[in-house]
């Protein structure tokens, strides 16, 4: 059954402003609305596969007027050549969306078989899974994925990074220290931190990965038995945000006696509003950010 999205769907899942979308429609007739028995506007999956690969060949410095009289199949066709040389996969971006949306496992297993071809494994891993990671997240957050939809798309992209990080050789000789990667009680999002494991990893780093909801007490038997430097989290729904202040602070003081650097991002801290008042912890905007400091 194909899905069926409004404007405001449109407009949050390709980043497009609405009154754009319904100009485009009315002046280009670049998509069709569809209506309900009760005559409600709505738009389907050709309407949203044709406004992001439009969004690509805006990116890459086309025309409206010019777009909107390609085909659909000319349309994926330039945007597919035209993606590669933004820099930023916009295309690919778009068909993993697409692969989420629809729970399309052979479009998903075919895009990644075009990266690993197009750009290498190390690349595919650490620029698009990476930042299709964040971008995940944030649907999920918006209501703009269902959970089912998250949860398909984390299993495939799990099930790839733990062989990504299965094929990398530990390093014998670390290249700046020892990484813990955790998860605090009761948080279970586990993507952000398998990549930053994949990162670390391949960059020749000695890496723990600890995995999903551990209580901070639990850190601190690792930490009294491996030389570790540096612990890293993503909080994507915990800890509360009540408790965020006093989690912090007592972390703080747990790896103050081990000399031991925390390094943390999600999107917790995007709600969470306090100045740092930490010796050990640094908060980091996003995933990539995080990936790229340590």
């Amino acid at each position: 059954m194909e899905s069926r999205y409004s404007i405001k769907d449109l407009e949050q899942l390709s980043g497009i402003k609405a009154h754009t979308l319904r100009a485009w429609e009315q002046r280009h007739k670049l998509i069709i609305p569809k209506r309900t028995s009760t005559n409600i506007r709505f738009y389907g999956d050709d309407d949203l596969r044709t406004i992001l690969n439009a969004s690509v060949l805006l990116d890459a410095g086309y025309k409206i007027g010019r777009i909107a009289k390609l085909t659909s199949v000319e349309l994926k066709d330039k945007a597919l050549e035209e993606s590669p040389y933004t820099g930023l996969y916009t295309y690919e971006l778009n068909e993993l969306k697409m692969s989420t949306l629809n729970f399309d496992l052979p479009r998903f297993e075919a895009v990644m078989a075009h990266c690993v071809d197009k750009f290498g494994i190390h690349k595919t891993f650490r620029d698009i899974i990476g930042d299709y990671i964040q971008e995940l997240g944030k649907l999920w957050l918006a209501g703009n994925v269902s959970i089912s939809q998250e949860h398909f798309m984390s299993s495939l992209i799990r099930q790839k990074l733990f062989s990504a990080i299965d094929g990398l050789k530990s390093s014998p000789k670390p290249k700046s220290g020892s990484y813990a990667l955790f998860l605090p009680a009761n948080e279970l999002h586990e993507l952000g931190l398998l990549y930053l494991t994949y990162v670390l990893k391949e960059r020749g780093e000695h890496v723990f990965y600890l995995g999903q909801s551990l209580p901070k007490e639990y850190l601190e038997d690792l930490l009294n038995h491996q030389p570790v430097t540096h612990l890293i989290s993503a909080f994507t729904t915990h800890p509360d945000v009540e408790q965020m202040e006093d989690y912090l602070l007592e972390l703080d003081q747990m790896v103050d006696r081990n000399s031991v650097k925390v390094h943390l991002t999600g999107y917790q801290f995007h709600q969470f509003d306090i100045k740092p008042r930490w010796k050990n912890i640094q908060i980091h905007q996003s995933l990539k950010d995080l990936s790229v400091s340590v």
